[in-house]
């Protein structure tokens, strides 16, 4: 599907409103104009929510103001960007993709999003999501499923679906994602663009409505690694330093061979092709290792997310079963399976997890970052639903729970012809070390050629 537009790096956006190439006004009226092509009557994709030109458009008028009396308006000033609608705005409803159980005016602004503002970026609206985050495909009961922009019937990916499509149509350059078990990851690699789940614990979710206390991150989804690093700036991790490689000559990657087990034929060739490729460079090298058991980390990740959301949504909503009517069938199915887990599965849970997280701190400690495929397959069918979601999260969701930084991305750069196939867009798991997010993201830039460098999308 052709693109709305080709928006300049985050770098360049910046640099050209602050020095009145652009105004901030234009750069909002544009994706607002863009915006207006998929919302929820759109027949195209409802990958917004809701719209909000009057805010957006006042706080742009308030940065071109000040770049006149020359004041500093930030380093992603004057940059639009979409919010997954489980992240609080001030004075506006969020809704958790759940409009019928949760729809509730927001009386503060998240501080991860209010962070984004300050540093001069100009939020435009709310975007799509699997209800309650709950799911990896990107479809909604309730506002409609958001589609694949490269693939004809597919679903986009999800939880965080209208983020992704929202970057991936060019509508905005950048938006902000959550994660739990691959909602940034999945999304972002199914679009052909890259999502960045930062570590565990990295900062305060407060204002986010939560599908696990314990695996929820918040992180952004961009065009390229080279926005990823421009988005995170020196203040979007508070626990991660910025920094360069210093006088690394090579880089060790460690790979389990057994997790390509469980992924079809072509998603197995495509990764076995990443690795031959990547090793072009001599700098690289791939060490073969023996990875902690994943379906028990997805066990244990399981009961945690399933006892937490339950606890949750008692406590935001009420009993389960006053909802079973307004809920779409994946959420209100998983809510039920919950009820039947005991408080002992959840602190057993707790244990392997932490288990699990100090054996994957032990493992990267050998090698510079880990590599996996994403999901077992590519972009799933929308026809092909409720059965075609079942096997999606076998490496995402425990990669995940590791509570390692990952960047997620297709396997190969738009420059390849095999840039845009399923195969591809099946995606790639780059693992960092914990808090180490700018020299993850440094590293894939050096040595591996990362979906989009250096091309105009």
């Amino acid at each position: 599907m052709k693109l709305y537009h080709h928006w300049p790096s985050l770098h360049a956006i910046a640099v050209e409103v602050k020095s009145g190439a652009r105004s901030a006004r234009t750069q909002v009226e544009l994706a607002l104009d863009l915006a207006k092509n998929e919302t929820l009557d759109s027949a195209i994709s409802p990958t917004f929510i809701s719209l909000h030109a009057d805010i957006a458009l006042a706080l742009a008028d308030e940065l071109d103001a000040k770049i006149v009396r020359g004041e500093d308006c930030g380093d992603l000033c004057g940059i639009p960007f979409a919010v997954k609608d489980n992240v609080d705005w001030e004075t506006l409803n969020t809704s958790a993709g759940s409009p019928n159980a949760y729809l509730k005016k927001a009386s503060s602004t998240a501080p991860v999003l209010q962070g984004l503002i300050d540093r001069g970026a100009i939020p435009i609206g709310k975007t799509n999501l699997n209800e309650w985050a709950v799911g990896l495909t990107g479809e909604n009961a309730h506002f409609g499923n958001v589609m694949n922009p490269h693939l004809k019937g597919c679903l986009s990916g999800g939880s965080s679906s209208g983020s992704a499509r929202a970057v991936a149509m060019g509508i905005v350059p950048m938006a902000l994602g959550s994660d739990t078990g691959g909602s940034i990851r999945m999304p972002a690699a199914w679009c052909g663009i890259v999502g960045l789940r930062p570590s565990s614990e990295s900062f305060s979710l407060d204002g986010v409505v939560p599908r696990s206390r314990t695996l929820d991150v918040v992180g952004p989804i961009v065009n390229s690694v080279e926005d990823c690093v421009y988005f995170l700036g020196n203040s979007f991790l508070p626990k991660s330093t910025p920094t360069d490689l210093g006088n690394a000559t090579s880089i060790k990657i460690g790979w389990d061979p057994q997790l390509l087990n469980g992924v079809n034929d072509s998603v197995r060739l495509a990764f076995m092709q990443f690795m031959k490729n990547a090793q072009q460079h001599h700098s690289v090298v791939f060490v073969e290792q023996s990875w902690p058991n994943f379906e028990n980390a997805t066990s244990c990740a399981l009961t945690i997310l399933q006892m937490e959301f339950l606890d949750d949504f008692n406590r935001l909503c009420g009993p389960i079963e006053d909802y079973a009517d307004r809920l779409g069938k994946p959420v209100i199915n998983e809510l039920r399976q919950s009820a039947y887990l005991e408080s002992k599965d959840l602190i057993n849970a707790y244990a392997q997890l932490d288990e699990f997280r100090q054996a994957m701190v032990t493992t990267i400690s050998s090698v510079d970052m880990l590599a996996l495929p994403l999901t077992p397959c590519g972009p799933v069918l929308e026809s092909d639903l409720p059965q075609a979601a079942k096997p999606l999260r076998e490496l995402s969701l425990p990669m995940g729970a590791s509570g390692l930084p990952i960047l997620g991305m297709p396997l190969f750069s738009r420059k390849d012809k095999l840039g845009l196939a399923a195969s591809s867009l099946a995606g790639v798991q780059l693992v960092g070390k914990k808090y180490q997010e700018h020299k993850l993201i440094n590293m894939v830039k050096m040595y591996l050629d990362a979906p989009n460098r250096g091309l105009k999308l």
